[in-house]
């Protein structure tokens, strides 16, 4: 069995800049009970519940005991304890919480555990303390899709991305994106007046420019959740004429056309600041439906904007060999291993084994994806086990390459490809 001690501890050494997180304001961390139990509940764990069968109704009371409360979760815990969303939570309990490194959540861990989690919420400092303090983070970027168009973060150590879904799902007055984003909502906040399609697709350039001049460092997508991922090359007078017709005039076809042209008309601006653009691929968090969501479907706007930067997350999975692919291919694609630990770290060894062999290893990223600092910090436990055993394996098993490139792969992963992509120091 290849040792992966020596890589662990570089990886412990190394300051990571993490490239995606969803991590709550502190306020909404403070409201009612917080516990275990309630982590598991802002967490994936809660779709893998959903999976085994718990509803609404199961979880327990919040006015009962902590040890009620884990009498009543129990069985619903043993169901899904095996998957590597719990499991990555329990890790990053240990962490923060100095749960014993041999205990899982139980009967008798459970009050104290919940104990250590209300003095932790009660600290002003919490993320750069458990962030950067405990997981050694130097750089999170956020993405804050609760507050639309406010990038103001809590702690030095988070860094706001700017979702563009509204820009493409919600040209017309009146509508707004599936987090309540409104593009005209925006433009009246910016005393900037949408007269008609030009000036509309002038806004999107305001919008990125402003969030550029805030000290933004990137955009996302998470377009995969509202449509397909394939976005065709519509004429700017084709899309002129579909905005003008209006929301109630298009149908599916059309209002996707029009879409497809101001998904366009993001990239050019993002190109035109300078930033790089993460898009969400593949999987979707507690849905079992990833139609349309393959990264192949990018080919076309990644293809039509050689000198934009594509950030594509989550590795594709399960369409991660496509990526790699594309990654191999593109030079402008970056191959971004957020959230996939946690889904699977043996599926992710075996995909990292093979981007190792196919991708230049500067294109290789890591962020936690995740709802609270406990789960990024188990979702950063998970990543450097599973980077450490694939460069063991490389190295000792396989003698594929030398240490010294096991190092640079190392750094690369969590710190030195987003540092440079990022333009972070």
């Amino acid at each position: 069995m290849p040792d992966s001690t020596r890589f662990r501890e570089i990886l412990d050494r190394t300051f990571v800049i993490d490239t995606h997180e969803h991590i709550r304001p502190l306020e909404k961390l403070r409201e009612g009970p917080w516990d275990f139990i309630e982590l598991c509940r802002g967490s994936y764990v809660a779709a893998d519940l959903r999976s085994a069968g718990m509803t609404e109704q199961d979880w327990p009371d919040a006015d009962a005991t902590p040890e009620d409360r884990w009498r009543a979760f129990e069985p619903w815990a043993r169901r899904v304890r095996n998957t590597a969303y719990y499991q990555s939570l329990v890790m990053g309990c240990h962490k923060l919480h100095g749960l014993p490194e041999q205990d899982d959540v139980n009967a008798f861990s459970m009050p104290a555990l919940t104990e250590a989690m209300e003095r932790m919420r009660r600290r002003d400092d919490l993320y750069d303390y458990a962030l950067t303090g405990i997981g050694g983070i130097q750089v999170a970027l956020q993405d804050p899709h609760w507050q639309p168009f406010c990038w103001e973060t809590e702690g030095d150590v988070l860094r706001a991305v700017f979702r563009i879904n509204c820009f493409v799902m919600a040209p017309f007055p009146g509508q707004a994106d599936h987090n309540a984003a409104a593009p005209h909502a925006f433009a009246t906040a910016m005393d900037y007046e949408i007269t008609g399609f030009d000036s509309y697709r002038e806004l999107i350039g305001r919008a990125i420019e402003k969030y550029k001049q805030a000290g933004g460092i990137a955009l996302k997508s998470s377009l995969a959740y509202d449509r397909t991922l394939e976005f065709g090359d519509v004429s700017r007078d084709d899309a002129a004429r579909l905005y003008a017709r209006g929301a109630d005039a298009l149908d599916a076809a059309e209002a996707k056309a029009l879409q497809d042209y101001l998904m366009h008309a993001v990239v050019e601006a993002a190109e035109a600041h300078g930033l790089p653009i993460q898009i969400h691929t593949g999987i979707r968090a507690g849905s079992g439906d990833c139609r349309g969501a393959n990264p192949s479907l990018l080919t076309g706007l990644i293809a039509a904007h050689p000198n934009a930067r594509f950030d594509l997350f989550h590795g594709g999975y399960p369409y991660a060999t496509e990526l790699s692919v594309m990654a191999k291919g593109f030079p402008n694609v970056y191959l971004d291993l957020c959230w996939l630990p946690i889904i699977s770290p043996s599926v992710t060894v075996r995909m990292l084994h093979e981007w190792l062999e196919t991708v230049p290893v500067t294109k290789l990223l890591w962020g936690g994806d995740c709802g609270s600092v406990e789960a990024s910090l188990g979702a950063l436990e998970m990543a450097k086990r599973v980077i450490s055993r694939t460069l063991a394996e490389k190295t000792e098993l396989e003698r594929y390459f030398s240490h010294d490139t096991a190092v640079d792969v190392a750094t690369g992963i969590l710190h030195d490809n987003a540092a440079r992509l990022f333009g972070l120091s």
